[in-house]
C-alpha cells in the first residue's frame, strides 16, 4: 500500500523557494483580471492556479493561510493513508482525477468504460461500478490510456487491482508521450509480478508529458485487465524560459512576475481581452464600443465609453445630485429681477469639475419653464447665486436649480432641487405731469398763493397710486415744505400764504408697494420783475 502523497527532503527544499516568494510578492488581485491562484479551494474561477487548502490561499503565491494545510487529494482513501495535496503551493498531488481515459474495446464491449479508473473510488469490486476494463481480441494487448489535459511534470503511478481475476494485473508496461497516438508514446515503467487482489501496485514513471498509456504483455490473459484507480502523481509542469530576468520562477508555479503585456505562468501568451499590465493584473477600462485596452499599459485607442475619461477610461464621470430639501433661496427681488442661490451638487467626481455645470430654470405662473442661467461648477465654493433679469412685474414665479454632467457636446441632467416660489414687485406709477403753475398776489400782503395743475394719475393694477404730494422750496433753500393732496383723483391744488419769492414745486405719486415717482421741477416766481406763470 502507498504512504501517501507526503514527499522527501528536497520537497522541503522547495516549499522553502515559496516562502522566499512571499517576501518580494505583494497581494494583489483584482475582480476582473485573471488571478494567480484561487482565494479558496471552492472554486477556481479565472485563476490560474486552484487553491488546495483548507483555510484558504495568498492569491500571489499560492501559499495555505490561517494555519491551514493541503486539501485531501482523491482517490478517497482511509485517514491512516494520508492522501493529501502536497508540494509547492499544494499543488503537486493525482493529476489523473476526473480526466477523459480511452480503452481497448473487444468482445465484452464496453461495459466497465475507461473513465471509471479516474473517478476517485478504489472499490475493487467491478460490480460496485468503479472499476474499468480494457479488453480486445484474444492474443492481442488490451490497453487504457488517459489524457492529462495539459503538460505535466510525472513522477509516479499507483494502479489499483480489482478483487477478482486478479492475476490480469501481473504484467504491464506503461508508456508516455505528448499525442495521442499512443504507438508513438515511450515507456517509462513495467511491471512484471503478482499483485494481490484489490491491492495496488505502484511504479517510477518520470517523463514531462500529458498522456500516460497502459497496456498488458507477456501473459496469455493480456487480452483484458481491470483497473480500479490508476493514480498519476504529478504536477503542472511550467518553463520558465519566457520570464524576464529580474523574475524569480520554477516548474512548479512558473514566473513570478511577467512584463507588461503577458500573462503567467509561463510569460508567453498575451493578456486576454480585458486586461493588461504586468502580470495582466489590471481590468481594462471602459473602452468605446466595447473595444479592449493596450495589453501594455491599458489606454483605450477608441476613446471611452460614454461618462469615462482619462487615459485608461477608468474614471466616471458620476451623475450630480441636488437633494429636495434644497430649496433655491430667493431675494433682491425688484419688478424685473431676482438673485437665486443653491448648494453645491452632491455626488461630483473629484477632478473633473469642468465637467459639471447649473441651470436655473423659471417659469411664470401658467407657463412653461424656460433655461435663465447656466452656471460652471467650481469646487471653491460651496454656494452658487445667479442673479435673473428680463422678468415681468407683478408676476407670480416658480424656480428650481437642475445639475447637470457634460461631456464634449453630451450633457445629462441629475437630480434637481424642489421648487422655490416668489412674486416680482409692481413697476413705479407713471411720472405724474405738472401742467402749470400759477401765483396770485395779495395787496398789502407780501403773502401770495400758488395754483399747481396736473394730468390726471392713471391706476391700473399694481401700480394704483395711493398717495400724491406736492413739494416746494425756495430756490435758495435746500429743505422742501410737504403737502399732502387728500384725493389721488385730484388734479389742483393752491398753496396759501406763501411768502413772495421764488420757488421749486414737484409732484410725487407713490403705488400700494411704496413705489414713487417724482415729477419734472417746475418754477414759481412772485419776483416783479419775473412772469408769475410758468407752464
Amino acid at each position: 500500500m502507498p504512504n501517501g502523497l507526503d514527499r522527501n527532503g528536497h520537497d522541503m527544499a522547495r516549499w522553502l523557494l515559496v516562502v522566499l516568494l512571499v517576501t518580494i510578492l505583494t497581494f494583489h488581485n483584482t475582480s476582473g483580471a485573471r488571478c494567480r491562484f484561487a482565494r479558496s479551494s471552492a472554486s477556481q474561477g479565472s485563476c490560474i492556479f486552484p487553491c488546495r487548502c483548507t483555510n484558504g490561499c495568498h492569491t500571489t503565491t499560492g501559499q495555505c493561510i490561517d494555519g491551514g494545510q493541503c486539501t485531501a487529494d482523491k482517490p478517497d482513501k482511509p485517514t491512516d493513508l494520508g492522501w493529501r495535496w502536497t508540494g509547492i503551493a499544494c499543488q503537486e498531488g493525482n493529476v489523473a482525477h476526473a480526466k477523459s481515459a480511452s480503452q481497448s474495446i473487444g468482445d465484452w464491449g464496453d461495459t466497465f468504460p475507461a473513465g471509471r479508473a479516474v473517478d476517485g473510488n478504489t472499490n475493487p469490486s467491478m460490480g460496485a461500478g468503479h472499476c474499468a476494463h480494457p479488453n480486445t481480441d484474444w492474443g492481442k494487448n488490451a490497453w487504457w490510456m488517459v489524457d492529462l489535459k495539459d503538460t505535466y511534470n510525472i513522477s509516479r503511478v499507483i494502479i489499483y487491482n480489482r478483487d477478482s481475476a486478479h492475476n490480469r494485473l501481473d504484467t504491464f508496461i506503461l508508456s508516455v508521450g505528448n499525442t495521442r497516438e499512443r504507438t508513438t508514446h515511450k515507456q517509462c515503467a513495467s511491471h512484471n509480478g503478482t499483485v494481490p487482489a484489490g491491492g495496488t501496485v505502484e511504479s517510477q514513471c518520470r517523463a514531462i508529458v500529458r498522456y500516460l498509456s497502459f497496456s498488458r504483455n507477456g501473459n496469455p490473459d493480456s487480452y483484458a485487465s481491470g483497473l480500479c484507480e490508476v493514480v498519476v502523481i504529478g504536477h503542472r509542469h511550467i518553463t520558465c524560459s519566457n520570464c524576464p530576468s529580474t523574475s524569480t520562477c520554477n516548474d512548479v508555479i512558473g514566473c513570478v512576475r511577467c512584463d507588461p503585456g503577458k500573462q503567467q505562468p509561463d510569460c508567453t501568451k498575451d493578456c486576454e481581452r480585458g486586461t493588461y499590465g504586468k502580470n495582466c493584473e489590471e481590468d481594462c477600462g471602459h473602452c468605446k464600443d466595447g473595444k479592449p485596452c493596450d495589453i501594455m499599459d491599458g489606454h483605450c485607442t477608441t476613446g471611452c465609453e460614454t461618462w469615462y475619461t482619462s487615459d485608461i477610461c477608468k474614471t466616471y464621470i458620476s451623475t450630480p445630485r441636488l437633494a429636495s430639501s434644497d430649496k433655491p433661496e430667493v431675494d433682491r427681488i425688484s419688478s424685473s429681477s431676482v438673485t437665486v442661490r443653491w448648494p453645491s451638487a452632491r455626488n461630483i467626481t473629484s477632478g473633473l469639475e469642468t465637467h459639471y455645470y447649473y441651470t436655473v430654470w423659471m417659469k411664470a405662473e401658467g407657463g412653461s419653464y424656460k433655461d435663465m442661467s447656466k452656471q460652471l461648477h467650481t469646487s471653491s465654493t460651496d454656494r452658487f447665486e445667479s442673479h435673473i433679469t428680463g422678468l415681468q412685474f407683478n408676476t407670480h414665479y416658480s424656480v428650481k436649480v437642475e445639475p447637470y454632467r457634460q461631456q464634449n457636446e453630451l450633457s445629462e441632467a441629475g437630480t434637481s432641487t424642489s421648487v422655490a416660489t416668489f412674486k416680482t414687485r409692481c413697476i413705479a406709477p407713471d411720472i405724474p405731469t405738472i401742467k402749470n403753475v400759477a401765483v396770485s398776489t395779495q395787496a398789502g400782503s407780501n403773502k401770495g398763493t400758488i395754483d399747481v395743475v396736473w394730468e390726471e394719475l392713471k391706476n391700473s393694477g399694481c401700480d394704483n397710486v395711493v398717495a400724491v404730494v406736492i413739494y416746494y422750496k425756495r430756490q435758495s433753500s435746500t429743505t422742501w415744505k410737504k403737502v399732502p393732496i387728500n384725493k389721488v383723483t385730484d388734479t389742483k391744488v393752491t398753496l396759501q400764504s406763501v411768502s413772495y419769492d421764488e420757488y421749486d414745486v414737484k409732484l410725487t405719486a407713490t403705488n400700494n408697494e411704496n413705489i414713487t415717482s417724482t415729477s419734472s421741477i417746475v418754477t414759481a416766481n412772485f419776483l416783479p420783475s419775473k412772469s408769475v406763470l410758468y407752464t
